[in-house]
């Protein structure tokens, strides 16, 4: 299972939730392949990665889905901080999703399977998007697919399955799992400080205390820049050219 990190918001007095939206349908964006493996292109070294590197996960409406793109951002890859599948010392994938009793396959029953891929799946740089097609599914005749496509911080696709001549294909959504770590609080605590000291309106501190929460260091740090208020006093400078007495 994916864990956050959550401790922290004890000092802020509030719950961080992460909406994520999730098609129930098969309207994802990015199709899935046609026969047989990975699809996509990497990209050339020395370019920018197309993509943000790290874990990305969602959850909404009996799906639960996370996958792990690579420092380079050319890849997912597989890493232990992406399992919804299984327990939390089982395995480690790039790409896995959780699909509950979500939607229904031209017999009108209703979609569950799971899908836990490890191998690494190239991200084609042009369209941001990935898909895996012709994954067997263990001791089944089923037969596994997904594909993705990122566009930001957000990201969209479809999973499906196909056995006996019965097909599901489910959507959903993720993004990017921000690490809340002890340097990301700091920073989010320290603008939490100074919006207190100096913002006067309750809907401009609303606004700063709903950046804190995320818990994104980056981003709480870009506020806090914008507060030349809350920057800390410079070091006073020696004077060199003053000789010592005696």
């Amino acid at each position: 299972m994916i864990l956050h990190r959550v401790g922290w918001l004890a000092a802020v007095g509030a719950l961080v939730v992460l909406p994520v939206a999730c098609d129930d349908g098969g309207a994802g964006a990015g199709g899935v392949a046609g026969a047989g493996g990975a699809g996509g292109t990497g990209a050339s070294s020395g370019k920018a990665p197309p993509m943000i590197p790290g874990l990305w996960a969602g959850q909404s409406n009996g799906v639960s889905v996370c996958f792990y793109i690579s420092e380079d951002g050319l890849r997912l890859t597989r890493s232990s901080e992406c399992n919804v599948t299984g327990p939390p010392e089982a395995g480690s994938s790039s790409y896995d999703i959780a699909v509950d009793l979500v939607g229904t396959d031209e017999n009108g029953d209703r979609c569950s399977f799971e899908l836990g891929f490890a191998g690494d799946v190239p991200i084609n740089p042009a369209t941001k998007s990935f898909r895996v097609s012709g994954i067997e599914a263990p001791g089944t005749n089923a037969m596994l697919a997904f594909s993705g496509e990122v566009t930001g911080e957000t990201a969209s696709g479809v999973a499906q399955r196909e056995s006996g001549g019965s097909f599901c294909q489910v959507g959903w959504a993720a993004s990017k799992v921000t690490q809340c770590d002890e340097p990301a609080i700091q920073t989010c605590l320290d603008l939490q400080d100074c919006c207190r000291a100096i913002l006067v309106s309750p809907i401009f501190f609303e606004s700063c205390n709903s950046v804190v929460l995320q818990c994104d260091q980056a981003e709480c740090q870009r506020v806090l820049d914008g507060y030349p208020q809350c920057a800390p006093e410079p070091e006073p400078e020696l004077d060199a050219g003053t000789p010592d007495a005696g």
